[in-house]
């Protein structure tokens, strides 16, 4: 979402991310040290100083999320503001008590594979599959709303907040409103 200036472009990107991880975790974002307001440059954000968040469910798991992003100026709708996040990249992972992967969701635009794919960890392969761990499942872009929304759903993470699901369907409106690619 935009801002009239870099640090409120940046503030209105990470207050809809701190709302969509409190409904499930209470955990802080993080940004790099110069990530509040020097455009032009890729910055980092984890959650929870990057350490995997543990998750309330049986059995226990873990997510780890990761983003890069960066600050640019728009033309588009200066009515909004001149100053915007964009993300560069993203890593939406959950594993095993044990820290062992079940599922991670890449995209890392610069590196091998440049578009947004999946990753199966071998604790959700049997014996003989077919399917590889280290394999690049091509799945398209996934918005973290998906994510958390899959864990409350699919997986039986407790929810943080009663409103969630409300919170959810906010964001993820958002998030699609200003995305630029999908």
């Amino acid at each position: 979402m935009p801002g009239r200036t870099p640090r409120e472009a940046v503030d209105a990107f990470v207050a809809p991310l701190q709302d969509i991880v409190s409904c499930v975790a209470r955990a802080k974002i993080n940004l790099s040290h110069d990530g509040w307001g020097m455009a032009g440059k890729i910055h980092a954000l984890t959650v929870n100083g990057d350490q995997p968040i543990t998750l309330k469910c049986r059995p226990a798991l873990l997510l780890k999320i990761g983003m890069l992003y960066e600050i640019i100026r728009t033309e588009d709708k200066p009515e909004r503001g001149t100053w915007r996040v964009s993300t560069r990249g993203y890593m939406y992972e959950m594993q095993t008590a044990s820290g062992e992967l079940v599922w991670s969701y890449h995209w890392h635009p610069t590196g091998k594979v440049g578009s947004p794919h999946a990753h199966l960890g071998h604790t959700q392969l049997a014996a003989g599959a077919v399917l590889s761990y280290k394999a690049h499942h091509p799945t398209g872009r996934i918005s973290l709303e998906s994510v958390i929304r899959t864990l409350l759903t699919e997986y039986g993470v407790a929810a943080m907040r009663d409103d969630w699901e409300a919170i959810l369907v906010m964001r993820e409106s958002d998030f699609q409103m200003y995305r630029t690619w999908s």
